[in-house]
């Protein structure tokens, strides 16, 4: 310590001699006096621990004394419950020797009780007596061992009382009320007719029950089902008779049913190649209507002209083909043969107008359907690369689109077939009136 204020003095000495020669010397007073202190309470300390020797070891032996003590309980207490455990076995056993055959009723009870609650839970006539097989869950931890307690006479038969219920019930059309969850979420108090275990109806719609009540579809069936469903609802308990479609799964095909997509979201599957495809059908199905109905327009002006040759109209094909020739009457029959060839070549552009377009959308249209299958397949195939196999519903998409554009394309295809057959026949008809009526005419002049 001498050594280490030496150094520091002698180097302070260097830069500050003056001033830093006394700052050492408080310095090193200083150090004195905190050396001082800290020995003094040092000593202080020592002394008061002394005093109080006397004391803590008092304090250590009764300490020891009330360890002793506890050590003796803790061993008596080990042993009481080694006791009661072989007290508590030796009871189990004997319970379970003069339980007997007891113990395959329990096991069948058990499984009863087990598939009741499950039943219960999902069955319609809970809805309108809630609370059904409340002390099941008591019964089965009976019968399991799990509440050391022997399941009573009267809880069995309370279980085959409730089954009896849910028996009877299956044949009854009851109306009761019952709080209704709507589509938007709210609840209601509001009437419901209960059809056996099958079907619950409200007001003109179907119900579904669950764990969290009666609640309304999210989408109601077609509405032919509607409509029964508000007859029945208007006869339950006035003891009428009405026709109603029964869903015998209690709610299954119901819930498919609603699930299936309608009309809209099929089109809607088929994506842009889809709507494509049944744009250019519709089209071309109002092209050919039109035309089919121009023709038979045209079919029956010309047959009318054709049973008054004499006086040719504008009007009609006929009438200007045979117009051509009598507004250039000509003693050559070659002559008239080429100007009725020239009026009938003429005609049946207008006549066969549209017809080609027809037939080109006939042809591209299963194309069509047949390019959104292709892409279809590729949106399956990526969302098995992306997600694997394991979850259907995300090839789906593709699916769906693949199948409906596959039918976009034969139901555009197959009835613009029809049609274009239909428009061509009568054009072809029209033309082969033109014809005869030409032919008629160059005999008459050769015979003249």
């Amino acid at each position: 310590m001498k050594r280490l204020l030496t150094a520091i003095a002698i180097t302070a000495t260097f830069a500050f001699a003056p001033v830093q020669a006394q700052t050492v010397d408080q310095l090193l007073s200083d150090v004195k006096s905190g050396s001082l202190q800290k020995s003094k309470a040092a000593t202080d300390l020592e002394n008061r621990f002394r005093s109080a020797g006397g004391g803590k070891a008092a304090i250590l032996a009764n300490l020891k004394a009330q360890r002793a003590t506890l050590d003796a309980r803790s061993e008596a207490l080990e042993n009481q419950y080694a006791a009661n455990n072989e007290e508590l076995n030796t009871i189990r056993t004997a319970r379970q020797a003069a339980l007997g055959n007891l113990k395959d009723l329990f096991g069948a009870v058990q499984q009863v009780v087990g598939e009741a609650e499950a039943r219960f839970d999902t069955s319609i006539v809970s809805a309108q007596y809630p609370g059904r097989g409340a002390n099941f869950d008591e019964i089965s931890k009976k019968v399991s061992n799990q509440a050391n307690q022997l399941v009573t006479a009267g809880e069995v038969e309370s279980v085959w009382r409730e089954l009896f219920n849910e028996l009877v019930q299956q044949g009854k059309v009851a109306k009761f009320s019952a709080s209704v969850a709507t589509a938007s979420g709210a609840r209601t108090d509001q009437d419901v007719v209960r059809v056996g275990v099958f079907n619950l109806i409200g007001d003109g719609n179907f119900l579904t029950y669950g764990k969290g009540g009666v609640a309304e579809l999210p989408r109601q069936p077609d509405g032919r089902y509607l409509s029964q469903a508000g007859d029945l609802f208007g006869a339950a308990g006035s003891g009428g008779t009405v026709n109603f479609a029964l869903d015998p799964t209690q709610g299954r095909l119901l819930d498919a049913a609603v699930e299936s997509p309608s009309l809209r979201e099929r089109i809607d599957q088929g994506g842009p190649v889809g709507y494509i495809i049944l744009g250019v059908g519709l089209f071309a199905a109002l092209i050919a209507i039109y035309k089919i109905v121009t023709l038979f327009g045209v079919a029956a002006s010309v047959n009318k002209q054709a049973k008054n040759p004499g006086s040719p109209s504008t009007k009609n094909p006929l009438g200007r083909v045979l117009k051509a020739v009598t507004d250039n009457p000509t003693k050559d029959t070659e002559a008239m043969e080429l100007r009725l060839s020239e009026a009938i070549m003429k005609e049946t552009p207008k006549l066969t107008s549209w017809l080609m377009f027809l037939k080109i959308v006939s042809v591209v249209a299963p194309l069509a359907g047949l390019l959104g299958t292709v892409l279809g397949m590729i949106e399956t195939f990526q969302s098995i690369t992306l997600f694997g196999a394991g979850d259907p519903k995300l090839m789906a998409g593709g699916i769906s689109q693949a199948l409906v554009t596959t039918v976009c394309g034969l139901v555009v295809a197959i009835p613009i077939v029809l049609l274009h057959t239909a428009a061509a026949s009568k054009a072809k008809r029209v033309e082969e009136i033109l014809e005869e009526q030409s032919a008629g005419m160059v005999a008459r002049q050769i015979e003249s």
